[in-house]
């Protein structure tokens, strides 16, 4: 059930605004980490599980990937490298900001193997993490 999770919130719990968030750089890095080694094996079949039906991608060109489209045309990852990652946990949801240095072509285009920023947040259900979105801001060659 993603309406309660998307709100912060589990089954048996309430939402509670003032509550703070929980660092949660270790889990953070553990749901990064599975992103960059799917898309660099192309593993199709672990990222549908991973990727929420509502998994978006936003580009810097602006353009949104949905879930789909992004398993069926990869881009192509040869390497990279994550700085440290900062997440921090409330309820059910994780954001994880970081910079990655990747050796990444889309579409053709390469970018730059020199850090950028990354943001992506996850959401947690019946006890499984899943990507829900996921930005690259690096900018192409």
């Amino acid at each position: 059930m993603l309406g309660a999770a998307a709100v912060g919130c589990s089954k048996s719990s309430t939402y509670d605004q003032s509550a703070p968030p929980v660092p949660s750089n270790v889990e953070a890095t553990t749901q990064v980490n599975r992103l960059f080694e799917g898309v660099l094996k192309k593993d199709q079949a672990d990222l549908k599980k991973f990727l929420t039906p509502n998994f978006v991608l936003q580009r810097t060109n602006g353009n949104g990937i949905p879930r789909d489209i992004f398993i069926a045309e990869l881009p192509d990852l040869d390497g990279y490298k994550l700085e440290p990652i900062t997440g921090w946990q409330f309820g059910d949801i994780l954001t994880a900001t970081y910079n990655a240095s990747t050796q990444l072509r889309v579409d053709g285009q390469k970018f730059p193997a020199t850090p950028s920023p990354f943001l992506s947040t996850f959401v947690r259900v019946d006890g499984e993490w899943h990507l829900v979105s996921h930005g690259n801001f690096a900018v192409p060659k």
